[in-house]
């Protein structure tokens, strides 16, 4: 009880309030603009967190991330455009709501809708993570092991079109990992001489050229397409301030979508390497299926926006369980988040509730308080955000360009650390363009260190029989078990629709 009080009273004083309220400003201004991200700014602002305390530190970065989950349908109402990948789902029905003359009543019931799914799944973290984190602390690296794989094969199955480009970016992510010493034998590996690889690749440099960096490469990409063909694909922004407001019943009347929506954002956000934009589809579904008037969807439905934002903002609170749990990322924004944790001495996993119980309380409280800053954010800035999003892409990536040089330079005091930016950056660019995941990349690349000692040390342990050690193991028998269904069910899926697809064309032709 008394970390409980104590962690409440230092995440509610004004330091981390005040990272919070910048960090919600930050993260909404990023998700509106298009091609922007909270996952970019996250990238590019962690190195000023560094010389923060902990939990002003973690406040600020988990205000970008409830702030750019929200920020995306900004832009995706206004200009049919969303301004993040998850908020695709709900410029279905908000854009048509906007122009029907409901854009005020469309951008608060995606604010309302975030921000209630969002309290759900925190308060369900809440309830989970410390119960799951007594579970975790069994786990040895037998049980570690085949969580890291299980993880893996979501990531590599679940975050792009093919598993075989999703497990090619995972194994690609661990390559990287290896470069520096061996953990167990201290001997160098893949460090070619250089003596600033023997800690290993960066994760801050590698995360902000393939986030940033690369980006700036296809938007640049795009404009001279664009200037070639002469084509003008700008979209008339509708005024923030046009239509009715959202009255507190209306808001109300649509509970049933907001709650459903929410545990299913909250499960998803607890798997690893789905993501927000499942989430949102999966919502958006949801939400048709069990509506009364199914038909107005596509052509202006509350509803329609109330369960993609409902559950793209529960995500947030669902992945920190097996962040703080297990020490798992579960999508590219609590990779990043690990990153910080590291730099502050801070190591997640089921061992930092009993070592650090006053900072796990103060995070909760900061996801609960966030909430209700995005909120009055959100109403109080939408109006400014709408005139932000029509700003000409050549000047926001200009500025980010910028942004990512001096922010690795400044951070890393290393001309070392621009050249794997930069190396990065053109891999992410092609990776892009090849539609390989970045997801999978980068939570491979954060994975590998575990999963390597685990297995290293699980083997050890088998003394030469690694099976009967596993069947001596009933839960990374069970992680062992779910990982082979779910690469049967993946390459089942994929070899359906590989089959599809002929048949379709044929009958198309015909």
């Amino acid at each position: 009880m008394d970390a409980l009080l104590t962690g409440v009273q230092n995440a509610l004083t004004l330091g981390p309030l005040i990272a919070i309220a910048a960090g919600v400003s930050v993260g909404i201004f990023m998700g509106a603009v298009p091609g922007l991200t909270a996952a970019m700014a996250i990238a590019l602002l962690a190195p000023i967190t560094f010389g923060m305390d902990p939990l002003t530190a973690i406040a600020f970065l988990i205000g970008i991330y409830k702030g750019g989950t929200f920020g995306g349908s900004i832009s995706a109402i206004l200009l049919n455009v969303p301004g993040s990948p998850e908020a695709t789902a709900t410029a279905f029905d908000g854009y048509p709501l906007a122009r029907s003359g409901r854009v005020k009543q469309a951008l608060q019931m995606a604010l309302f809708a975030s921000v209630g799914g969002a309290l759900l799944a925190d308060l369900l973290l809440y309830v989970v993570a410390a119960p799951f984190s007594t579970i975790a602390l069994k786990f040895g690296p037998t049980e570690l092991t085949f969580v890291v794989l299980f993880a893996f094969t979501f990531v590599a199955g679940l975050t792009g079109k093919s598993m075989l480009r999703g497990m090619t970016a995972c194994a690609f992510g661990v390559l990287c990992a290896m470069v520096g010493l061996d953990p167990m034998s201290a001997s160098p590996r893949m460090t070619f001489g250089y003596v600033e690889l023997l800690d290993g690749l960066p994760l801050l440099p590698i995360a902000i050229g393939m986030l940033g960096l690369a980006e700036v490469m296809m938007a640049a990409e795009r404009a001279v397409k664009r200037r070639r063909s002469g084509a003008d694909i700008g979209t008339a922004a509708i005024s923030s301030t046009s239509g009715p407001s959202l009255s507190i019943g209306v808001f109300l009347s649509h509970w049933k979508t907001v709650l459903r929506s929410s545990l299913i954002g909250s499960a998803i956000g607890a798997l690893p390497g789905i993501g927000a934009s499942m989430a949102a589809f999966v919502g958006y579904g949801s939400a048709r299926r069990y509506s009364r008037t199914p038909e107005n969807f596509g052509k202006g439905s509350l509803d329609g926006v109330a369960g993609p934002e409902a559950a793209n903002s529960a995500v947030v609170g669902g992945s920190f369980v097996p962040l703080l749990t297990l020490g798992i990322p579960g999508n590219v924004m609590t990779a990043l988040l690990i990153g910080t944790f590291l730099v502050h001495g801070i190591e997640p996993g089921p061992h930092v509730f009993k070592t650090e119980p006053v900072l796990i309380y103060g995070i909760f409280t900061i996801l609960f308080a966030a909430n209700f800053l995005n909120l009055a954010i959100g109403l109080l800035g939408s109006g400014l955000y709408s005139h932000i999003v029509k700003a000409p892409e050549y000047v926001s990536y200009s500025i980010i360009g910028l942004t990512c040089l001096t922010g690795v330079f400044a951070s890393t005091n290393s001309l070392f650390s621009l050249y794997i930016m930069i190396i990065f950056a053109v891999i992410g660019y092609l990776m892009k363009k090849f539609d390989y995941s970045f997801v999978a990349f980068l939570i491979g690349f954060v994975l590998a260190p575990e999963f390597e000692v685990s297995f290293r040390s699980y083997l050890l342990v088998a003394q030469g029989d690694p099976v009967g050690l596993l069947l001596q193991r009933p839960i990374a028998l069970v992680f062992c078990a779910l990982t082979i269904i779910a690469i049967i069910r993946i390459c089942w899926t994929e070899h359906k629709n590989r089959d599809a697809a002929p048949s379709h064309l044929k009958s198309s032709e015909h």
